[in-house]
């Protein structure tokens, strides 16, 4: 059986001059929404064990603690983060129901995922190889809070979009149906729920998905006479006209790799899937790819060794 709480998936508690929100995050987990410094705060939030359980003995417990309150509606006190799970219990002490309470800070500076870059809010990463639907988002825990997910949702035009958390529980592969060729007029809405404890933070990410391309790594299928051909992607959408790629080429001393920012020619920008490198030294041919029409981010780089005495990958 489920706890109600007060018959309302959300209300409003007055207490202390403030107002928080009371919101119910799935059966028996709710989330008491706190505005300002959740540590100073004290909350008296309403319980309530069954509708059938009306006029009976019960007994309460705030993680498997007794507490005084008794009877099938009671009100407890939450302080900072002092949520918990709390359990109703029949005179013998049978458990009739329970449910989980968690405090959601509106703000907060020390989170449960891994801080961004400095100066930006967002925690969540996203990425799609294609205009296809699929996408893959993704995020990193803090190191000193071990963080759990509780829900997600991503959704577009109200439309839900279906997402499976990955099994690190560090990322979430979704799979938007929809015409790789139309065009996109509402962004997608992600929601993410994570708590550590009894400590629960909101995450939110929205984005096109022609904002989030990163083309896969591109496939070198030639590597002789120091000519060099390539392959588009294979995950990328065709055919290629609708969606042209451009690619970056760079010729690198052969004992360096391609990440590596030095001593390298001028990087070439071409549309076509070859190149032609003039060299009588060893060296390292790098090739990447890029949405042409986008300018969003650029694929991993494709690298190919050449030694001029003995060519190797």
């Amino acid at each position: 059986m489920n706890l109600i709480f007060f018959f309302v998936l959300q209300l409003t508690l007055l207490h202390m001059g403030g107002s928080k929100s009371l919101q119910v995050i799935k059966p028996n987990v709710i989330a008491l929404e706190v505005d300002g410094d959740a540590m100073i705060q004290k909350t008296e939030v309403p319980l309530r064990c069954g509708d059938e359980l009306e006029g009976t003995e019960i007994h309460w417990r705030w993680n498997g603690q007794h507490i005084p309150a008794t009877g099938n509606n009671i009100e407890v006190t939450i302080h900072a983060m002092r949520g918990g799970n709390f359990t109703c219990h029949s005179a013998s002490g049978d458990v009739l129901n329970h449910t989980l309470v968690l405090v959601k800070p509106v703000d907060f500076k020390k989170a449960i995922l891994a801080g961004p870059d400095k100066g930006e809010k967002e925690f969540i990463t996203c990425v799609a190889r294609n205009f296809s639907g699929p996408f893959h988002c993704s995020w990193e825990w803090n190191s000193i809070r071990k963080g759990v997910v509780v829900s997600f949702k991503a959704f577009r035009n109200s439309q839900l979009i279906n997402c499976t958390l990955d099994p690190n529980n560090t990322g979430l592969t979704c799979n938007e149906q929809q015409c790789p060729y139309s065009e996109e007029v509402t962004r997608v809405n992600l929601t993410l729920l994570v708590r550590n404890d009894y400590r629960l933070e909101e995450h939110l990410k929205e984005f096109f998905i022609h904002e989030i391309i990163k083309p896969d790594k591109v496939d070198i299928v030639k590597t002789e006479d120091d000519e060099f051909e390539w392959e588009v992607p294979k995950t990328w959408n065709t055919p290629c006209t609708f969606y042209p790629l451009q690619y970056e080429v760079k010729v690198l001393a052969h004992r360096r790799d391609c990440d590596h920012s030095g001593n390298h020619s001028e990087p070439h920008y071409t549309n076509k899937t070859h190149y032609k490198v003039t060299s009588k030294k060893s060296y390292t041919f790098c090739v990447r790819a890029q949405d042409f029409l986008t300018n969003q981010a650029w694929s991993e780089w494709s690298q190919h060794k050449v030694n001029k005495h003995k060519s190797e990958k």
